[in-house]
């Protein structure tokens, strides 16, 4: 599909001079609600309902939203209304109380996730912050407030969807099919059409962070697979046992460090927030660990950077060598790797640093 995402496709568009309006957030949230309940008729749970699952079929302003994603989707079995599991499924921010407890969950966990998505377009904000258990205490708490100022040109029967979707009981939300038979959803041609600028200055920054987090996220992955990096099957024939799990070891508390810095932007976005859940805000408050990573944030960002030493005089011959030297070596092995080194030491702009 040519479209993004639906957060990214709201603000590329009201960036483009297009009016993102509550009719517009009725329009995209209708349209997912319709391919929920085909998935609800068919007993099927989609248990991961998010914006980066509802995408547009094409860049066109007229483009119908599609709902992707269904990698964790589950089969309802026969004559059941739940299923029992005792793991938790999809995005943190979008889990139903229900799944975070791990307690048998069914079809009301996407309409807790659809909520959440309403919540987002017609705030840019998300209803529940921070990271790991109090991420977890604040969903299951289910205190929803609309009192910030994106909420103030939002209309009492949209809030009014948003508070029965969220419902903490999962008995207590209505159904799929209830919800498209919403005044809100029902009488969309009533709706408002004024452009929500504040709904759209805070998808900027929410669409930013999430685009923070994949950068580290990815950055995290390049490393965790870089051949260079790890033991080649070779080494690893020969090596010993605790060699192996000395790299596993290594390996496991990269990625437990990488998490540490996601949970921390999480935890950061809630310390910014003028709303956040006071519970939340306590347990962020005597988080040392927290405090020791914003320290660090503090001082890498507060730091000098000292201007790099001029380079040698013979910088180009010592290029020209290298570059003789990965070239004229033998073997199959990091073919890959050595023609990036080769166009790396031959690119415009190490010859520009080389001829200052």
């Amino acid at each position: 599909m040519e479209g993004s995402d639906i957060c990214f496709e709201v603000v590329r568009r009201a960036v483009a001079g297009f009016v993102y309006s509550e009719a517009v957030a009725c329009h995209y949230l209708r349209q997912i609600l319709e391919a929920l309940r085909y998935c609800h008729e068919n007993d099927i749970i989609h248990r991961d309902v998010r914006p980066a699952c509802a995408l547009l079929a094409t860049a066109d302003n007229s483009a119908p939203v599609k709902l992707g994603g269904f990698g964790s989707a589950v089969q309802l079995p026969n004559g059941r209304d739940s299923v029992e599991t005792h793991g938790r499924v999809g995005c943190p921010h979008y889990m139903a109380p229900e799944v975070v407890a791990r307690r048998v969950y069914g079809k009301p966990c996407d309409v807790w996730g659809a909520g959440v998505m309403l919540h987002v377009l017609l705030s840019g904000r998300l209803p529940f912050h921070g990271s790991g258990k109090r991420l977890q205490d604040a969903i299951t708490r289910g205190r929803v407030t609309l009192d910030t100022p994106e909420w103030k040109h939002v209309s009492s029967n949209a809030k009014d969807l948003v508070l029965k979707m969220l419902a903490p009981n999962p008995i207590s939300r209505p159904t799929i099919t209830e919800i498209l038979d919403h005044p809100w959803i029902r009488d969309r041609d009533k709706l408002q059409r004024i452009h929500l600028g504040d709904t759209v200055e805070e998808l900027k920054r929410y669409n930013a962070r999430r685009k923070l987090k994949a950068a580290v996220q990815t950055v995290a992955g390049g490393v965790a697979m870089d051949p260079l990096c790890c033991a080649d099957t070779d080494s690893m024939a020969i090596g010993t046992a605790s060699e192996s799990l000395n790299e596993w070891a290594d390996e496991e508390a990269g990625l437990e460090a990488i998490q540490k810095i996601l949970d921390s932007l999480d935890d950061i976005i809630a310390l910014q927030d003028a709303n956040c859940d006071p519970d939340v805000l306590a347990g962020m408050l005597r988080d040392v660990k927290l405090h020791e990573l914003l320290q660090l944030f503090d001082r890498i960002s507060s730091s000098v950077i000292n201007p790099s030493r001029a380079p040698p005089g013979d910088a180009i011959s010592r290029c020209r060598d290298a570059i003789d030297a990965i070239s004229s070596t033998a073997g199959h092995k990091y073919v890959r790797e050595k023609s990036e080194l080769i166009n790396l030491l031959g690119s415009p702009h190490i010859q520009h640093v080389n001829l200052k």
